[in-house]
């Protein structure tokens, strides 16, 4: 424990829009150290403030602003340069002695920011990001793709890691990936932290009763973004093979559709068959979780399988666990195994709506496994799968930086 290590935490996005950005500066806080967060503000925040002993320093932007100068930052240098000069001044104002960036593509940023000051650089890697951006329609269709230049992250990548001199990963398969990817990183330097949530804060949201939705219905419940990559589409395709056998199955899904694949999801929710058997909100606080899963049935994770969706494992899988529902997952390893391993849901083949309406109706057909797998997940969220789990490799990895200073 120790108040004289000053961290300065740099998120390219709004300090709230950032569940594990948040998770782990308050783990470090309570740690003892000293914590300063450089993020960005959209128009609606002050410029300072203080949130549960941490100190955020923001930066104003416009939300169309960044979009644009972040998807062309491998093509146009502007939103490098604003990261960089920003960093400069965070790093030297705020008397930071290590920086703690969040995502690869922060990395090479946080270096130049850093510039000839002595400070210490890690790199918190929030997913596979080549891998993940491969995956975004918008990034790699024509003619967008010739400006975004998608692929030219996966090259960069080795050099990204290089500039850091400790990595976070979200997974234990991450880390073995990366080290059998670049043999070079010394292992003692990768620390996992999982994207886990933090129970005192979920459960102290209070379950709405007037939430009046269920009425009679059988639910399929999805949190998140709302996109191909992320199998809603199999979901769409599965509930066309239910709806007639199972008529009261509905899919209930909260999150914003991403702009390329908006065409695609209207198409669907605009099916004559699919039309009163689909419930879609595009935004619910993050307060009303509980209470969506609990009027709830069965939970969804329908990920395809990618190399970005092999590197963790959704906040969302542990979410529904900790309320006490079954999870259905596709067989992405990392979430496969949780499921399996603590027996509270089903697996199918990604991008098999046949095998996916299969293991929905197994849960539909067995209310004894609904109940029976919700109480494992719950036990096992509850146990082993939270903020309090991990905490200590975070403190053991700073630690390091005391005994060093």
């Amino acid at each position: 424990m120790s108040e004289h290590l000053t961290i300065g935490m740099v998120v390219d996005n709004e300090f709230y829009g950032d569940p594990r950005v948040y998770n782990e500066a308050k783990v470090l806080v309570q740690a003892g150290y000293k914590v300063k967060v450089l993020c960005l503000n959209f128009g609606s925040y002050p410029d300072r403030e203080l949130v549960d002993g941490i100190e955020l320093v923001r930066v104003r932007m416009e939300l169309k602003t960044k979009k644009r100068l972040s998807a062309l930052m491998l093509t146009l240098p502007f939103y490098r340069w604003f990261w960089r000069k920003a960093i400069h001044q965070f790093i030297l104002t705020e008397q930071i002695e290590v920086l703690h960036a969040h995502d690869l593509y922060m990395a090479r940023m946080a270096k130049e920011g850093i510039s000839r000051n002595y400070v210490h650089l890690i790199l918190d890697l929030h997913e596979n990001y080549p891998a993940a951006i491969m995956g975004y329609n918008w990034a790699t269709r024509f003619p967008a793709c010739l400006i975004v230049r998608p692929w030219l992250w996966k090259k960069l990548e080795e050099k990204y890691l290089g500039y850091a001199n400790k990595i976070i990963l979200i997974s234990e398969d991450f880390k073995k990936d990366i080290l059998t990817r670049f043999p070079y990183l010394n292992e003692k330097n990768l620390v996992v932290y999982p994207n886990v949530p933090d129970l005192e804060e979920l459960l102290a949201y209070p379950v709405d009763p007037a939430i009046e939705i269920k009425a009679g219905r059988f639910l399929l419940f999805y949190f998140g973004g709302i996109a191909e990559r992320r199998g809603i589409f199999t979901c769409f395709e599965a509930m066309k093979l239910l709806v007639t056998k199972y008529p009261n199955i509905t899919l209930l899904l909260v999150g914003p559709v991403d702009k390329a694949d908006k065409a695609r999801f209207a198409h669907y929710m605009h099916n004559p068959a699919l039309a009163s058997h689909v419930i879609h909100y595009p935004w619910k606080d993050i307060s009303t979780l509980p209470s969506y899963i609990a009027i709830s049935d069965v939970c969804l994770s329908p990920l395809i399988k990618n190399p970005q969706h092999e590197s963790g494992i959704a906040n969302k899988v542990f979410q529904y666990m900790l309320f006490e529902r079954p999870v259905i997952v596709s067989d992405c390893k990392p979430q496969q195994e949780v499921i399996e391993k603590e027996q509270c849901g089903l697996v199918f083949h990604n991008e098999d709506p046949s095998d996916l309406a299969l293991q929905i109706e197994k849960l539909y057909t067995h209310p004894e496994l609904v109940q029976q797998m919700g109480i494992n997940g719950r036990q096992a969220a509850l146990s082993k799968y939270h903020v309090g789990a991990f905490r200590e490799n975070l403190e053991a990895l700073y630690s390091e930086f005391l005994i060093n200073k």
